[in-house]
């Protein structure tokens, strides 16, 4: 039989700094994605999207904004995991950043064992409460995944993923506060520098540094990982390069290649700087095109 990819949306910018990421879910499905998916060959269970969860700005809380929200959609998404895993390899279609830890809690919790977690983003994401800069929680997702962070929060997602357990590629924004938690990952691999690279090693690098003894893993996207130049929704401000779209779906099909990767999270899609749904198309194509390879794998 055909194997089985499950689908489901988690529609929040809770986490993140103003609104529109909590229409990607239905923007992405809107270019074809689930259609695509079928013409890989795979039997797609369209899981349907949680609730709204959405922005405001919370000033009463300027060092963690909105985290009642956020901890509100962590605990559903990870729940709904816990649920879509036992489909097979699921697409979690976020949303903001936040997802990841709880993409990583409900995979450990439906698989029972360590899961491990490649984090694709321009920013680090390793800012807590005490170091933000923002108080937007997004930028404090990978830092929540590994059980750092607002109590309320870390609660909700724990287990959380261990830092040896974490390879962070492709970043390019790195706040001071962050510098530190840099050194406790598996690995921390900037955008320049896996261009230099190349993908395929970028990617085996990766997958070598999440030290889960060859255990699960889950893979984050965010697309401003991609250079603004050719995703403009959400590009992250840096003088730094990025990494190219065609770098990012080469990595992306890299990591998918491998039998460990049982969940991939993308995340930080703005439909409202996409009127004419090319960026969204071209997200869909990645996407589409790691998968395909996981399913040949």
């Amino acid at each position: 039989m055909s194997p089985k990819i499950a689908v489901f949306g988690v529609p929040t910018a809770a986490g993140a700094a103003r609104p529109g990421v909590e229409g990607a879910p239905f923007a992405l499905r809107e270019a074809g994605l689930l259609e695509q998916l079928r013409a890989q060959g795979a039997r797609v269970v369209n899981l349907s999207d949680l609730s709204l969860f959405p922005h405001r700005p919370d000033l009463e809380h300027p060092r963690a904004r909105n985290s009642e929200v956020v901890a509100c959609a962590l605990r559903a998404a990870a729940d709904e995991m816990t649920r879509a895993l036992a489909e097979g390899f699921t697409l979690l279609l976020g949303g903001d950043c936040t997802l990841a830890a709880a993409a990583v809690a409900g995979a450990r919790r439906r698989l029972g064992v360590p899961v491990g977690l490649v984090y694709l983003d321009a920013d680090a994401d390793l800012n807590t409460p005490e170091t933000t800069p923002s108080g937007n929680l997004d930028g404090m997702a990978l830092a929540l995944a590994l059980g750092r962070g607002p109590r309320e929060l870390v609660e909700v997602t724990s287990p959380a993923v261990l830092p040896e357990h974490v390879a962070l590629v492709g970043f390019r924004i790195l706040d001071a506060g962050e510098r530190d938690a840099l050194g406790d990952l598996g690995l921390a691999l900037p955008a320049m520098a896996a261009s230099r690279l190349g993908m395929r090693v970028t990617a085996a690098l990766a997958l070598d540094a999440v030290a889960n003894h060859d255990g699960p893993i889950v893979v984050h996207l965010d697309v401003d990982v991609i250079d603004p130049a050719e995703m403009a929704v959400k590009g992250a401000a840096s003088d730094r390069p990025a990494l190219s779209l065609a770098e990012v779906s080469d990595l992306l099909t890299a990591l998918l290649g491998s039998p460990r990767v049982v969940a991939l999270e993308v995340a930080e899609f703005q439909p409202d700087q996409d009127p004419d749904g090319i960026y969204a198309r071209r997200v869909v194509d990645l996407v589409v095109r790691a998968i395909g390879r996981h399913l040949r794998s």
